[in-house]
């Protein structure tokens, strides 16, 4: 008897200190090496978002030096990151906690004092970015193409460098737009380093997703 309270209370538990998580939009980033070490070299993620929350957000990223893919949920209200393995299909039947680990803060990798976005055509704007307000000698150009949507734009991370400095090109081209109802399609990322990116999220479908954080389980 004392055994079957014991598995009842595990298990009642398991749901009571879960968090689930609700996606209804899901992404496809091709992300494509245009110039560098590894020209050429393509790669495809997927974004998970919800359009009316926007503390949380999932990105199915696959690396060559793994056998799985990587599942990481994010949610900036708790500053949690849940770490999961999900199989080469990405089929959520797969997915397996790994860890969590509390959202840190890392330096940026670039010291940005100016951002400023110029409107190239109805949907097409460059964004620039200067070490400091009078510095006259770009450290970071993008080309961005948005299309108008029906839910506010999902600040998604496209770089390999920080929230902050996401948050600093995002508010630039938000400046130029006449409202948040849009949403990135593409763009052409020149890290001024040699290096030229391409990430295209024209693929985007709606879903109904839910996740469970503490447990191997989802609803679809």
């Amino acid at each position: 008897m004392k055994k079957k309270f014991l598995l009842l209370f595990c298990f009642v538990s398991s749901f009571v200190f879960s968090q689930e998580y609700h996606f209804d939009y899901k992404c496809y980033n091709f992300e494509t090496q245009l110039k560098g070490s590894y020209k050429g070299n393509k790669r495809t993620n997927i974004i998970y978002f919800n359009s009316i929350n926007k503390d949380i957000i999932g990105y199915d990223y696959f690396f060559s030096n793994q056998p799985n893919r990587s599942f990481l949920l994010y949610d900036f209200k708790l500053s949690n990151l849940y770490s999961y393995s999900i199989n080469q299909e990405s089929k959520f039947s797969s997915l397996k906690l790994d860890q969590i680990y509390p959202i840190k803060i890392y330096s940026d990798e670039i010291i940005i004092g100016r951002a400023e976005a110029t409107k190239l055509s109805e949907n097409t704007f460059l964004i620039k970015t200067f070490k400091s307000l009078k510095n006259g000698k770009s450290n970071l150009e993008l080309k961005i193409l948005v299309e108008k949507t029906s839910y506010p734009m999902p600040k998604v991370k496209f770089m390999d460098l920080t929230p902050n400095i996401h948050s600093k090109v995002y508010d630039a081209l938000l400046s130029k737009l006449d409202s948040e109802y849009y949403r990135i399609v593409e763009v052409t990322t020149d890290y001024k380093n040699d290096v030229i990116m391409h990430d295209d999220f024209s693929k985007c479908e709606k879903i109904n997703l839910k996740i469970l954080t503490d447990s191997d389980f989802m609803l679809e």
